[in-house]
């Protein structure tokens, strides 16, 4: 194998609709290979309701697509993994009782809506457990697969994709592949330059500055709630880091 595979861990089809083809065409110097979860690692219980060690859960990710298409750890150049924020670093108080709401759950730009006393408890577990497997992640630079140690590196949109994209914090999954297909078709310049605007940091810093003071800003008040998104300086970590 000439060229080394740079894999992206995701939540969904989405996320690879708007990557694939950018980076294919402009990092021609290695393989890009999405794996799609269809779920979120962060906040997934083992079968025993118990939360597992978060690190482990991303080598079996990594070590399941590497049996899966019969590669081998020396042939993995990084990983990198893109999650939703999804408001996991709002206190406890900002998760909020509206019994009249339609959905059990509803992001707003300050809050975490939910319809019941039992659905808030649900959303502060669900948040605590997700902000402390993503602060674990983010101090995290590499993993050892096979005794090999292979970069990585988690980033983030938030609320969500559908938010940075379109600002829809609350949108209908079934409604999301669609959009992002149109919005994909519509889009003017590249998808980095588009998610540039959203970067909440100054772009003139080192890259892992950068890195660093994104994560801060997320995990600040109720940022992990407003739009915004690190996802650039992927680009940037492949262009220093990879390429």
């Amino acid at each position: 194998m000439t060229k080394k595979i740079l894999l992206i861990i995701v939540e969904g089809q989405t996320e690879q609709i708007i990557l694939e083809d950018y980076l294919d065409e402009y990092f021609a110097n290695s393989m890009i290979r999405f794996d799609v979860q269809r779920e979120d690692i962060l906040t997934k219980w083992d079968a025993n309701k118990r939360i597992p060690n978060i690190k482990n859960s991303v080598v079996k990710v990594i070590q399941g697509y590497l049996n899966k298409y019969k590669f081998l750890a020396k042939d993995l150049t990084a990983v990198v993994h893109i999650t939703d924020a999804d408001g996991c670093f709002i206190a406890p108080e900002f998760v909020k009782v509206k019994e009249d709401i339609e959905q059990n759950l509803f992001y707003t730009e300050d809050a975490i809506l939910v319809n019941s006393d039992k659905r808030k408890e649900q959303i502060e577990q669900r948040n605590e457990m997700k902000a402390n497997n993503a602060r674990i992640l983010v101090a995290n630079d590499h993993f050892s697969i096979n005794r090999l140690k292979v970069p990585y590196q988690l980033f983030y949109f938030s609320t969500n994709l559908e938010h940075v994209l379109w600002n829809e914090r609350n949108e209908i999954p079934t409604e999301k592949v669609h959009k992002t297909d149109d919005f994909m078709e519509n889009l003017t310049g590249t998808i980095e330059e588009y998610l540039r605007e959203f970067l909440p940091v100054s772009q003139e810093l080192p890259y892992r500055e950068k890195m660093k003071k994104s994560w801060a800003f997320l995990m600040d008040g109720c940022h992990s709630l407003q739009r915004g998104t690190n996802v650039p300086l992927l680009f940037e970590m492949i262009k220093s880091d990879v390429q």
